[in-house]
């Protein structure tokens, strides 16, 4: 099953290949050009038919991936204004202290002191809320088994699961058959430039994955989002997951309404299709709709903030010696992989082997099956660095106001910021300490704390914390993109993704599932082979994920349009392909005629009628 903006491209490109292409007969040029008149007038509704395939899952799911991300979102938020705010401190703790004798110094520095103490306040129990939803997302509950998978009888299929494995080609050409407006014939141009590209693409998945969905869901979800991120690059048109929600909210992007007429079309394509007596019941379009849309806009919603700037010349002449050597970030979002529960660092891939296709073998350090529990130590550690920095409201202050170096905070304080993402709690005593007083400078004492080298080393410790959080985002960031969240834009050079982006050198396939999913679908599958295996793949090794898009035979477009001729001509001559290739490229749609995990397989071609 092939992601959005797949889907995106492979509508555009069916667009331009179909206009430009000769047609078996003069007569459907006339069709071919009322068509594409309708595409260009209503194409949003097109661009709505082409992601059906996603509508009807979120149609029929419990819609735990949507709560993920909405959660994740909530604290990513959260996250990024803790980090612009600890910029706001930044900024009122230097300025204030670049000008130890303007009398309003010292009510910068008390502002950004009392800022800080709120701060504290806030974060206070964020590692338990990051800890939790990491364990949920690691656990990848949000890509349930295939029911095939489990030998489930066709009644108990989800209409998600159902639609791309039952009656495929049928409901392209109900979907034209009833098609009486602009609207519904964009919408069928959609369904079929949908249809065309699963059935090619999820070839090129099962491929680089080694083997279709049902047997590796997690890869299949990491493969998929590769494909869409790679084809982004070459088509930034389809990169804005927000646009292409706008698009079909139909001009309505604050309360997007899937339109009556759709609704209804959606409602008696399914019903010409399919014999509801034998499926579950048609699902709740309306709300398939809302969450499409709503889960788009998720994927753009978790934005890298800039990396923080340096300090003023001043300090960090004093801290860095070369005020022109800036620190660089130890994690970037592109680096950022996770790395198990003690935290996360760059993954040196040059070090790496190879894998068949020549490109470099993700390891289990690409795994983001454990990196939960090192976002909640991350937030640990940015609640014990807050409660260090309370030291500002009060106990060094009788002294700093002398111009004396603080003795608490040599004992105490330097050391436990810079070991604050350690995790450990308050001790006693220094607790005690943080309560002991929280009055406020006078200039008089700002003047004289100013030339202490202690709030220097302030300035450093803030700089240095904000570049923490900066890298906390992009670990989170690539934590959600390991699980499958979100798309990894920024991380496509790197093994556990550009694994699927170069078709691999290896066969027969498909392998069957692995014993510990979970723990390593970032690597190609060790298991055996699932039986009867072929030999027969679709795409030469070496392949990238637009050779089943661009022109020639064996793509989706070629698929498209040889389909359309056929509607437009009145012909009937086709087979249900099964949209998620479970059997490879051009394979009919299919039962188990024993239980799936028969050896080998008893795959029987389904009649064309039947589902």
């Amino acid at each position: 099953m092939i992601d959005y903006r797949t889907h995106l491209v492979a509508l555009k490109t069916l667009e331009s290949d179909l206009a430009a292409t000769p047609l078996p007969a003069t007569a459907l040029d006339a069709k071919r050009d009322a068509q594409l008149t309708d595409v260009n007038a209503k194409h949003q509704f097109a661009v709505l038919g082409s992601l059906i395939d996603h509508l009807l899952r979120h149609s029929t799911s419990d819609a735990e991936e949507i709560e993920l991300a909405e959660a994740a979102f909530s604290l990513w938020e959260e996250g990024v204004e803790l980090y612009n705010v600890i910029g706001e401190v930044r900024r009122g703790l230097e300025d204030a202290l670049s000008k130890p004798a303007d009398p309003a110094s010292v009510g910068r520095f008390n502002t950004a002191t009392a800022t800080v103490r709120k701060l504290a306040a806030s974060v206070d129990g964020k590692d338990r809320q990051v800890t939790m939803l990491g364990h949920r997302v690691a656990a990848m509950r949000h890509m349930p088994e295939h029911p095939r998978q489990e030998d489930k009888p066709i009644q108990q299929w989800g209409w998600g699961d159902l639609f791309l494995a039952r009656r495929t080609d049928a409901f392209v050409r109900a979907a034209y058959h009833s098609a009486a407006s602009q609207e519904t014939r964009s919408f069928a141009f959609g369904v079929l430039s949908s249809y065309a590209a699963n059935v090619r693409g999820s070839a090129y998945l099962g491929q680089v994955v080694g083997g279709p969905r049902r047997l590796h869901r997690f890869r299949e979800r990491l493969a998929s989002n590769t494909v869409g991120s790679w084809l982004a690059q070459s088509n930034p048109e389809v990169r804005s997951c927000v646009d292409i929600a706008e698009d079909i909210s139909f001009g309505n992007p604050l309360n997007p309404e899937l339109p009556a007429e759709i609704e209804a079309f959606i409602k008696k394509t399914l019903s010409d299709a399919y014999d509801l007596k034998r499926t579950a019941p048609i699902p709740d379009i309306k709300a398939g709709y809302r969450r499409l849309v709503r889960h788009l806009r998720l994927l753009d919603a978790f934005p890298q903030p800039p990396y923080p700037e340096p300090p003023p010349v001043q300090f960090s002449v004093k801290l860095y010696g070369d005020p022109s050597q800036r620190r660089s970030p130890t994690i970037t979002p592109e680096t950022a992989t996770p790395q198990g529960a003690g935290g996360t660092k760059p993954t040196n891939y040059s070090r790496l082997g190879s894998s068949p296709s020549g490109q470099p073998t993700p390891t289990s350090t690409d795994s983001a099956r454990d990196s939960d529990n090192a976002c909640g130590s991350f937030w640990l550690g940015v609640l014990a660095f807050l409660a260090w920095a309370a030291f500002l409201g009060g106990p060094c202050w009788e002294e700093w106001g002398k111009g004396q170096r603080c003795k608490l905070w040599d004992k105490h304080v330097a050391d436990n910021f810079r070991n604050a993402f350690a995790g450990r709690r308050l001790t006693p005593e220094e607790q005690a300490a943080l309560l002991s007083t929280q009055s406020q400078l006078t200039a008089t004492q700002f003047a004289a704390a100013a030339s202490v080298d202690q709030l220097t080393e302030l300035v450093g410790m803030l700089h240095k914390h904000q570049i923490h959080v900066w890298e906390a985002l992009a670990k989170a960031k690539a934590f959600l993109a390991g699980c499958g969240l979100l798309y990894p834009d920024e991380r496509l050079q790197f093994p556990l993704y550009r694994q699927f982006i170069v078709a691999p050198n290896i066969e027969p396939l498909p392998r069957q599932p692995e014993a510990d999913p979970v723990g390593t679908f970032y690597r190609f599958p060790n298991s055996p082979l699932e039986n009867p295996a072929s030999s027969d793949l679709p795409y030469p090794a070496g392949s990238t994920p637009d050779i089943f898009l661009t022109a020639g035979a064996n793509t989706a477009s070629e698929l498209a349009i040889s389909m359309w001729a056929q509607i437009a001509g009145g012909v009937f001559d086709a087979e249900n392909l099964d949209l998620d290739a479970d059997r490879f490229s051009g394979h009919p749609c299919w039962f188990a005629a024993g239980s799936i995990h028969d050896d080998p397989v008893d795959a029987r071609i389904l009649p064309y009628a039947d589902i």
